[in-house]
Order: structure tokens, then sequence, then C-alpha cells
């Protein structure tokens, strides 16, 4: 079943390549323009940054900021601190990195990595601020209002995994030591970087040319609107941002939009966890249920 898919998807997309040229190259140009512009220098520095850490076996510092914390709850990981202030902090997928290095390095088991991905995968408050909030909605919502219902989904999820998994040793210290599950060699941590930020750059290269195809009018408004707002996170928020509601609602779905992540996010995701094998079903049930609380939230506070 699986492989008659895919030989139905790439007869379909060689038909949309020539069927619809201009759209295809128009996305694609889009795409890249934004990886380049966009991706390359946000994520390529942090690339680089944490598999030094990982290398050198300085992730287990950042604990040390919230020592009150680790005092209160001594068996906790000391990973856990990093791992959500970074996840928060830096946006997709450089949270999934950071938690499949950890599931290899023995960190976290599987279990605890698939948690932690629902969790810590979220859109950066750098892209929210300066994009969502200021350039598509002018400054008009209120700043705390929109990250109390981006985030409480994800405090309710955290709340909800520790006490389901109460007594069972979920997120304690695993090992005594850090360690990292294969030393590389500076050059390799340097291609392994560019290979994660290169296959990220052709997922949103794809995902952008999806869009701009739907974006053209090859399906109805009703259909296209909704499939591209799930498609990738800027072009998703841009094109909501064009729809014909009142502002509560174009906020709202705007919302749902950003805490969703897009299906372009959630394949980067994938990729950067592909050695751990990371579930992605979970993953995706969560950002669904996290997206439709946000929005409700927002709807009934605004």
């Amino acid at each position: 079943m699986g492989k008659y898919f895919y030989q139905f998807c790439l007869i379909l997309t060689a038909f949309l390549l020539f069927l619809f040229p201009e759209q295809c190259v128009a996305g694609a140009k889009n795409g890249l323009l934004l990886w380049s512009g966009t991706i390359v220098p946000t994520l390529l520095p942090f690339f680089l940054l944490t598999n030094l850490m990982m290398k050198y076996q300085t992730v287990h510092y950042i604990s040390y900021l919230f020592y009150p914390l680790f005092k209160i709850f001594p068996r906790l990981n000391k990973d856990l601190a990093y791992t959500i202030l970074m996840g928060f902090l830096c946006g997709y997928p450089l949270g999934g990195k950071i938690i499949n290095d950890l599931v290899l390095s023995g960190s976290y088991t599987k279990k605890e990595g698939e948690a932690l991905l629902v969790l810590c995968n979220n859109v950066s408050p750098m892209f929210s601020i300066g994009f969502t909030l200021t350039l598509i909605l002018k400054g008009s919502l209120s700043v705390p209002l929109y990250f109390c219902c981006l985030y409480i989904p994800n405090l309710l999820y955290f709340i909800f995994i520790l006490f389901k998994n109460k007594g069972t040793g979920f997120l304690h210290i695993h090992q005594e030591k850090p360690m990292t599950a294969v030393i590389k060699s500076f050059d390799d941590i340097v291609f392994d970087s560019l290979k994660t930020i290169f296959t990220i750059g052709i997922f949103i290269m794809v995902f952008s040319i999806v869009s701009a195809l739907l974006q053209s009018g090859i399906l109805p408004d009703a259909v296209s609107s909704p499939v591209i707002g799930m498609l990738e996170i800027t072009t998703g928020i841009s094109h909501v941002s064009l729809l014909a509601l009142n502002f509560r609602q174009k906020a709202a779905a705007i919302l749902a939009v950003s805490s969703f992540g897009g299906l372009c996010s959630m394949a980067q995701v994938k990729s950067v966890c592909q050695k751990s094998q990371l579930s992605m079903k979970s993953y995706l049930i969560f950002k669904m249920i996290f997206a439709v609380i946000s929005s409700g939230m927002l709807l009934f506070l605004l």
C-alpha cells in the first residue's frame, strides 16, 4: 500500500510541475529565500553550538541556573532544564535535535524523548514577536495574552505527563555521569550540522511549492485555506492574515497555526530525530489538540 501511494504522489507531482511551472518555480524561490535569509543564519549557529556542547559534555551545566528546583527534586534529570529552555527559546526543530542527541546519549529514555518532543518543540518567541505580533497583527493583540494562550496547553501537558508517570522514575537521572553516544570530530560536527540545515531547506522548498499551488486557485478557498495553514507556519500565518475574517477570528486562526507549527516543521523534527526513531504519532495528535485549545482560549478571552 505504501509503495503504490508514493508512486501515485510522484506521478501527481510530475504532472503538477508540468501543468503549473510558474507557481512551482515561485514556490521554490520563496522557500529557498526563507531558508537562506532566515533559517540558515538563525539555526545553523545553534546546531553547531548544541553539537559542541554534547561533544564536550557541557549540557548539564545549564541546570546550575535552576539549582533551587533541583535541590527540591534531587533525582530530576539535570538535562531537563537545558532541554526545555533551548526548546522554548530557539523554536523548531532545535528542540527535536536536542532531544534526539540526549536520547542517543542515554540521558533520556525513548518514552521520555517522545513526551518531551511534544513539550519542547514550539515556535520561537522571537519569531512570534517579530513576525506574528508585529508584522502580521500590527501590535493589535496583547503580547502577554498571546503567549499565555500559546503556552498554557504545554504547561497542562507537562503536568499531565508528570502525574501519569508518577512513581515510575520518569524524567529522573538514568546515569550518574553524562556521556555521548558517539565522540565526533569537529569536522563531523560541521558536516552533520550542514546536512541537517540542508535537509530542512529541502522540506521548506517542497512545502512552499505546495502552498504556492494551493494559492493559485486549483482548489476552492474553503479547502485550500485550512490546508495552507497546516502546511508551513510562515506561509500559513501570512495566508490567514489575508482572509475575510474579523480581527478576533483572524487572531484565533493565526494562533492555531502558530501552536500547531505546520506539517513542514513536523517533517523537519522527524528528520532530526531519525537516529533515535522517536514516534511522530503522539506529537501530531497533541499539537493538533494544542492548536484547538490555544485558539479556543483566545476566542474566549479576547
